[in-house]
């Protein structure tokens, strides 16, 4: 990957997110709600809201593993409440920072200050390479951007990253590597990966439920890094009652010899209140 990260268009400007990092070693992220990050019963989808902790989690770890750098291994994100309006907002503190491992918890409010959810991530501690971002003018005050006046959705989340259904039935999923939706090492962006597993998982629950289920809890633990495309799904349905259906997902990267980059757990439920 070239310094310049991200690029003009970029899922992490069209999202338009903006950061604030506190004295306190807390971080904050939000993006405001609009249709493109929307499912089909009008809420923000867990896909739009695991990038946003993805991007405040990584940032705040990254801060928190200096002078080395970090790898995510894991992100739990469980969703209590949906959201149709105003933004979305992930509050980030360090749960852990070892030698080795560094946990991030993150809160999720809405615009009203009520309680959406919360996540959890764990990062390996890496040594640090000369490719890796400079993170330390992050604690600049005040909220900031990396969005311009040009930065949107052109098309819902899903849409952007270029996701296509296979075969509903099994799960398949495929999502070629794009330069909008890849992270600084070149490859895809974690927070899209859980997009991309979330997606798959419920297009399989709904093939066998037959109604309109959507992921509100995601267990997504990453394996490899996903750089060639197009990444792959498939989801195995294991559990399927009362408007509830649990999958469990397989990601692979089918150009780059299938190999495995991820594995989730998602819960599908009837929409939120």
């Amino acid at each position: 990957m070239t310094a310049a990260y991200p690029p003009e268009r970029h899922l992490l400007r069209d999202l338009r997110l903006a950061f604030e990092h506190g004295d306190d070693g807390t971080s904050r992220a939000r993006f405001p709600v609009v249709p493109e990050v929307c499912g089909a019963s009008g809420s923000v989808g867990i896909g739009a809201v695991a990038v946003l902790v993805d991007v405040i989690g990584g940032g705040l770890a990254a801060l928190a593993a200096r002078p080395d750098w970090i790898a995510t291994a894991d992100l739990t994100l469980h969703l209590t409440r949906a959201v149709r309006d105003g933004h979305v907002e992930a509050r980030a503190s360090v749960l852990r920072a070892g030698r080795t491992t560094v946990v991030i918890e993150v809160g999720l409010r809405d615009a009203r200050e009520q309680e959406v959810g919360v996540a959890t991530m764990s990062f390996s501690v890496l040594p640090r390479r000369d490719s890796n971002l400079d993170v330390g003018g992050m604690r600049a005050s005040g909220w900031t951007t990396m969005a311009d006046a040009r930065s949107r959705l052109h098309a819902p989340l899903l849409d952007e990253l270029g996701l296509t259904v296979v075969d509903p039935h099994a799960g398949v999923v495929e999502v070629p590597m794009l330069d909008w939706s890849r992270n600084s090492m070149g490859a895809m962006q974690g927070g899209a990966v859980g997009a991309v597993a979330a997606a798959a998982a419920e297009v399989a629950c709904n093939a066998r439920a037959g109604g309109a289920l959507v992921a509100t809890d995601l267990q997504l633990t990453y394996l490899a890094f996903g750089k060639v495309g197009p990444i792959r799904t498939r989801a195995d349905v294991t559990a399927c009652d009362d408007g509830r259906a649990v999958a469990q997902v397989e990601l692979v990267d089918a150009g780059g010899e299938s190999r495995r980059t991820a594995v989730a757990r998602v819960v599908a439920t009837r929409p939120l209140p």
